[in-house]
Formats: structure tokens, C-alpha cells, sequence
């Protein structure tokens, strides 16, 4: 199964209304794009000033001029204007959020699944589908998570998304009125649209009502996992629904385990659920971070801040709020920060009760000058390959592939773009997704310094071959 990964990455993404290709290009700039600085203004004997603004400051260099989308010609409502991160079954489906400008929307832009089937064929769900006794349409999809049965997990709003406030207790003066928007989890299979928690809803064995939800994801068995936050009073857990039954994994507030002095903040950041009905999270423990295996039996810890790594005269200092990953054997991946003489960063994989070191910070980066300086968004399939986003020199940074074999490459900032000209590089990436064959999809940015930036979705196949698969300005699949 595959397993989808969080979008914990502090990485930009487009204002929706505007749909513009935008991961933050201001410092998009190399020495030929600067311009010499002005010489300053040197006060001769004799000579005098022409202008009272020669004695205010000289910049070293001109304010660097952002790159412009690359647009051919203008976007139309039949064009894509941009894209949410991919997923990838093991069926080589892929599926995505596309987004496209649409001027009879009132918010000038309109969205809709995308699923592409290896036969080129597209499967598409668009907005207005209807959800059983739901007399309101659906709209402002996110996906949370795609399986191998291609079910779709995703969180949306229906009717306007209007917020509606629901009654605050009149016999408590503490009391507030809770503002509750009008978003459910949903799950597309076979049988059609349904909703799973809605939001206004009462959370199990809790006097409170769900706010909020998100990070969610369903096995090929129809469990959910998911992120729930809720109100009066306030808090945020982990949950699984299972035979259409809600139940607590984790919660804020609650005890680490009997008799720990510890509690479980409102921070979460996990893994998607597995078809042993197990997820992997990170999680806040007031100054402190943990990395837990949630199972069917309870809760296992495996990194705590401050307990021993797998590095000699190491132990953890945090996890940087970066999502764990989990195959469906229970093996773990996941980044890690680490003290000790030769502090760093490191990469990690967890199976039967044993952590190893898969690569940390300072390795060298094979086939180039650089060495390896962090490691975001592990993604781990069920043979055991990583795929993981790699900082090296300075900003600097890749998609690369863990596998028996060792670490390779899959695409590196700066390099070319695979079909493209020699000009057009990669600029940046966000968390891949892999299959168990070893494919692997990824939302991406390139650049060319002339033409400007564009933004698309790459697929690498088992063979190792990366082309495009979409792009905005492509037509719309019908």
C-alpha cells in the first residue's frame, strides 16, 4: 500500500486565487543576473554634490527582480494553472489536485481530482459531486491519501464553506461561541461518496465537538486515521474510525504512559495508517519530541529527545517536526537531529525493534563535490526503498532513492529537466511519493533565467526513467 505523507515541509505553495507557480522565487538570482553596484559617492575638494539623495545609502547590489511564469500564451479556464503534491499506487494510478482559473466561480478559480491510470486514461471527480444525505454539493477538495484500491481520502467543504457558530453555554461564564465550518472527511470508493466525521460532530468519550481535520488516510480494509482537533474544551488527537466508529489514539493532555509525568501536546505530525492498522507519528512532549508506532495492542515509543540513536556517543535533540513513515511490515523511516562530538543530521530506519543509520550529515553525495546536510519527507515502500528530499551545498537540494543498492539520485536543483532544453533546470521539489515497484511522483518547480518558471508533476518509473506528466498551461483531460 502506499503511503501518503504530510505536508509538514515548510515548503510555498500558490494562493489559490491567484494560481501562480509561486514556491518563493525572490532569491532565485546567479552573478550574471546582478548587476555591477553604483560606486559611491565620494566627496572631492572642489567638487560639488548634484543631488542630496548621493548621500544617502548605496546598496551593494540591486534588488534581485523575481522570476515571471513561464506562459507561452495566456491561461485559459481549459488550462491548468497549478497542482497539489501527487500520490502513486501500486496499480500506478496517480492521482493529484488540478487547479484551473474559471471566471463564472466567484472565487475566480475552480479545482478537481485527477487520477491518471498507466494506460494514459484519466478517472476525474470534479467539484458539485453529491455525497449521500448530504443535500449540499462538495467543493475545495484537498486529497489526504490514495490507496491501492483507488480510494481517496480527502477533507472538503460543502455549500459555501460559511461558518456557522454553535451555541455557547449560557450557565458558564467562561464559555465561548465556537465557530464551526462547514468540512467533513470523506472517502471516495467504489460505493460512491461518504462522509466519515463531520465537523460539529461530538468526539468520542468527550464532551467536545470536532473544529478541525486533517492529515487523514485510509487502508485497503476502510480504516481511517486522521488528525482531529476540537473544541470547548479545546485540544487536538490522533483518531481511527473504524467500522464506522470513531476511537482516541493519542490526545493532548493525556499521560505518556502510567505513571509518566509526561503529556501528549497538541502537536502531531504522522504517518499514513498501514494495512495492519498501524501509523507512525511524531508528536510533542512539553520540551520534548517522541516518535511513537501507534498499534492495534497500544502505543510503542521509538526516539525520544535524549535517548541514544545509533550513533556512537549520540543522542536525539529533536525531529524537526517532520512526518515519520510506515510500510506495511511496521518498518519505520524518519529525520532526526543528534548531539554528540560530530553533531548532526541523519536519516534513520526502525525494523523489528532495531534503529539503523541510513545516511546523516557531512556523507558524501556520490558524483559530486557536496556532501549531504539534512534529509526531509522519508517516504518508505514495502521492499524497504526510501525516497527522501536531500539538502546539500548551501541551498541545494534533491529528491534521491534509498535502496539496496545504495543512494541515488532522482532529480537535483539545478540540473536539467529531463525532455526539456539545456536551460530549463529544477528549482524546487516537494515530498515524493513511491509505490513498491519503486515509482515515484513528485510536484516540482523549474526555471530558466530567460523565460521564467513553471511548475508540473514528474513520474520516474521502476526503470528509472523521470519525464513530465503535466504541466500548467496543458490542456485540461476531458
Amino acid at each position: 500500500m502506499f503511503k501518503s505523507l504530510r505536508p509538514s515541509l515548510a515548503f510555498s505553495v500558490l494562493t489559490l486565487g491567484l494560481l501562480l507557480p509561486v514556491f518563493g522565487v525572490s532569491h532565485i538570482t546567479s552573478a550574471h543576473q546582478q548587476k555591477p553596484a553604483a560606486p559611491a559617492t565620494q566627496e572631492r575638494k572642489g567638487v560639488q554634490k548634484k543631488d542630496a539623495k548621493e548621500d544617502e545609502p548605496v546598496a551593494i547590489t540591486e534588488r534581485t527582480n523575481a522570476l515571471k511564469a513561464m506562459d507561452e500564451k495566456p491561461l485559459t479556464d481549459d488550462d491548468f494553472g497549478n497542482f497539489r503534491f501527487p500520490y502513486i499506487n501500486n496499480n500506478g494510478e496517480i492521482a493529484f489536485v488540478g487547479l484551473h482559473s474559471n471566471k463564472a466561480d466567484k472565487r475566480g478559480y475552480s479545482q478537481e481530482f485527477y487520477v491518471r491510470k498507466p494506460d494514459g486514461s484519466w478517472r476525474i471527480i470534479r467539484e458539485g459531486d453529491k455525497v449521500e444525505n448530504y443535500p449540499e454539493a462538495l467543493r475545495e477538495y484537498s486529497i489526504s491519501n490514495f490507496n491501492e484500491n483507488g480510494d481517496l481520502t480527502v477533507v472538503a467543504s460543502y455549500a459555501d464553506d460559511a461558518a456557522t457558530p454553535s451555541a455557547a453555554d449560557p450557565h458558564d461564564p467562561a464559555s465561548h461561541t465556537v465557530f464551526i465550518r462547514k468540512q467533513a472527511l470523506f472517502i471516495k470508493d467504489a460505493k460512491g461518496m461518504r462522509s466519515l466525521v463531520k465537523l460539529g460532530e461530538e468526539v468520542p468519550n468527550m464532551p467536545s465537538i470536532f473544529s478541525g481535520v486533517s492529515n487523514a488516510s485510509t487502508n485497503t480494509k476502510g480504516t481511517t486515521a486522521f488528525i482531529g482537533t476540537y473544541s470547548d474544551p479545546d485540544g487536538r488527537g490522533l483518531f481511527i474510525v473504524e467500522n464506522g466508529k470513531a476511537r482516541i489514539v493519542a490526545r493532548s493532555g493525556q499521560r505518556i504512559a502510567p505513571g509518566e509525568n509526561y503529556s501528549f501536546s497538541e502537536h502531531y505530525f504522522p504517518s499514513s495508517i498501514n494495512e495492519r492498522d498501524e501509523l507512525a507519528f511524531l508528536v510533542r512532549i512539553g520540551d520534548k519530541n517522541a516518535l511513537y508506532i501507534a498499534r492495534p495492542a497500544g502505543l510503542e515509543m521509538i526516539a525520544f529527545t535524549g535517548k541514544p540513536t545509533p550513533i556512537k556517543d549520540a543522542n536525539y535533540l529533536g525531529f524537526g517536526n517532520r512526518a515519520p513513515s510506515i510500510n506495511d511490515k511496521g518498518e519505520v523511516a524518519f529525520s532526526a537531529f543528534f548531539d554528540g562530538p560530530d553533531a548532526g543530521r541523519a536519516l534513520f530506519f526502525r525494523a523489528n525493534g532495531e534503529t539503523s543509520l541510513i545516511a546523516r550529515s557531512g556523507q558524501a553525495l556520490e558524483g559530486t563535490n557536496y556532501n549531504f546536510t539534512d534529509f526531509n519527507a522519508p517516504i518508505i515502500n514495502n521492499r524497504g526503498d526510501i525516497a527522501f528530499i536531500g539538502n546539500f551545498g548551501g541551498r541545494s537540494r534533491g529528491i534521491f532513492l534509498k535502496t539496496s543498492r545504495g543512494i541515488e539520485k532522482v532529480a537535483l536543483v539545478d540540473e536539467p529537466v529531463p525532455g526539456m532544453s539545456k536551460d530549463e533546470v529544477f528549482n524546487n521539489f516537494t515530498q515524493p511519493a513511491i509505490n513498491d515497484k519503486g515509482e515515484i511522483v513528485f510536484y516540482a518547480q523549474w526555471k530558466n533565467l530567460k523565460a521564467g518558471i513553471n511548475v508540473g508533476i514528474f513520474h520516474r518509473d521502476e526503470k528509472g526513467n523521470l519525464k513530465l506528466l503535466v504541466k500548467r498551461g496543458d490542456r485540461l483531460p476531458k
